[in-house]
C-alpha cells in the first residue's frame, strides 16, 4: 500500500476516532435519546455524521493491512463495522441533526416517545452487524499481526460489551463505554498507520504487506 495513502488514512482515522469519543461523551450528557431541537444535540448530530464519514473513509486502509493475513475475516469484519458505523453515526446522527428538530418545531411531538419503527429496524440491523463485525474483525486483527494486540483487543472487547447491552435492564452507560472503546481501538490503528504505535509483530506485518505487493 502506498505509504502516503497509509499515513493519510491513519490521520483521518485518528481525527475521526478522537472526535467520536468527544461526541459519545457529549451525547451521554444530553437528552439525545428523545426528539429535541436542542442546539447542542443538533450540533452533536452533525458532528456524529462527520465522525461516521471519516471512519468509513479511513477504515478500508486498516482492513487492507488486516486482510493480508486474514482476508475473509477481514472483509466480513469490515462489512459489519461499516454497517454499524453507517447506522449509529451517519443515519442516527442525521436523525438527531435534521429529522428530530424538524418534527419538534413543525409538529406536535411527544418528547417521551420511542424512535419510529423504521429507525428501530435500522438500529437493530446495524447493532447486530456492529457486534458481529467487531468480533470478526478483532479476531482477524489478532490472526494477521498487522495491528497491535491493544487495538485488536479493544475492538473485540468493545463489541462484546456492546452485545451485553442487549441484556434487559443493562444501563445505557454500557453503550457509551463500548463506543468509546471501539473508537480508541480505531485511534490506535490510526497511530500505527502514522508510525507512532508499533504493531504486535511489525516484522510479520511488513512481510505480509511485501508479499501482497509482489502478488498484486
Amino acid at each position: 500500500m502506498n505509504g502516503y495513502l497509509s499515513r493519510l488514512g491513519g490521520a483521518v482515522l485518528v481525527v475521526g476516532a478522537l472526535l467520536g469519543c468527544a461526541v459519545q461523551v457529549g451525547l451521554a450528557l444530553t437528552h439525545s435519546d428523545r426528539p429535541t431541537a436542542d442546539p447542542t444535540v443538533v450540533a452533536l448530530g452533525w458532528a456524529d455524521i462527520a465522525v461516521g464519514l471519516l471512519i468509513l473513509l479511513a477504515l478500508p486502509v486498516v482492513v487492507g493491512r488486516v486482510a493480508t493475513g486474514s482476508h475473509l475475516l477481514g472483509v466480513i469484519g469490515f462489512a459489519g463495522l461499516a454497517m454499524g458505523v453507517l447506522a449509529f453515526d451517519v443515519i442516527l446522527g442525521f436523525q438527531r441533526a435534521v429529522d428530530s428538530p424538524y418534527m419538534v418545531t413543525h409538529y406536535v411531538v411527544d418528547v417521551s416517545q420511542r424512535p419510529p419503527l423504521g429507525m428501530r429496524v435500522v438500529l437493530l440491523v446495524g447493532g447486530f452487524a456492529k457486534i458481529i463485525g467487531g468480533i470478526v474483525f478483532g479476531i482477524a486483527a489478532f490472526r494477521s499481526h498487522a495491528v497491535s494486540r491493544v487495538a485488536a483487543g479493544l475492538i473485540l472487547a468493545a463489541s462484546v460489551i456492546f452485545a451485553s447491552g442487549l441484556i434487559p435492564h443493562m444501563p445505557e452507560l454500557v453503550d457509551v463505554i463500548s463506543g468509546v472503546m471501539l473508537l480508541v481501538g480505531f485511534a490506535v490503528c490510526g497511530f500505527e498507520l502514522l508510525g507512532f504505535w508499533a504493531s504486535s509483530h511489525p516484522e510479520n506485518a511488513a512481510g505480509q504487506l511485501s508479499a501482497a505487493a509482489r502478488t498484486g
